[in-house]
């Protein structure tokens, strides 16, 4: 299974860890979903679904900023910004906390990947990095190299 995700936005993208990105997803699902019901937007569930896919399929799909349109996106990326203060609120995600996530049914044994905590600071910079990256600010990757965020180690450099 793969750890990598491309988070691709026009022409440019970088690669997430599955496992934060999943995290950052299943959170920002949760933070839209809190939205009273007579003030989400009738899209929002298939915005829910796919956030939560994507949180469980890893590396199995590309995470596609373009296939939502501009309100989709800015709803999207409002979900992940206030999605990744909570964890930060919180210190991070433990195996404990992710256990009870009934979004996970029965993956939650090897959601983290073997660690007992995520981190938030790496969480909040994927979360900043996906901002970017939708309004074009994403500093450009080394040539012939591209970004990787969400890592415990934080953003690196991946290929070459």
């Amino acid at each position: 299974m793969s750890k990598t995700v491309p988070v691709i936005f026009g022409d440019a993208m970088f690669w997430a860890y599955d496992v934060a990105l999943g995290v950052l997803f299943i959170e920002a699902a949760r933070v839209g979903a809190e939205t009273p019901t007579d003030l989400r937007p009738s899209w929002w569930p298939e915005l829910e679904q796919d956030l939560r896919t994507h949180a469980l399929v890893g590396g199995s799909f590309a995470v596609l900023l373009d296939e939502f349109g501009v309100e989709q996106r800015q709803v999207l990326l409002n979900c992940v910004v206030e999605a990744a203060r909570r964890i930060e609120a919180r210190g991070g995600v433990g195996r404990d906390e992710v256990s009870t996530w009934p979004e996970l049914e029965e993956h939650a044994t090897g959601f983290l990947r073997g660690e007992e905590h995520i981190e938030a600071a790496p969480l909040v910079e994927l979360a900043e990095a996906l901002v970017d990256l939708a309004a074009g600010t994403l500093p450009p990757a080394p040539a012939e190299r591209y970004w990787y965020y969400g890592t415990p180690e934080g953003r690196s450099v991946q290929g070459g």
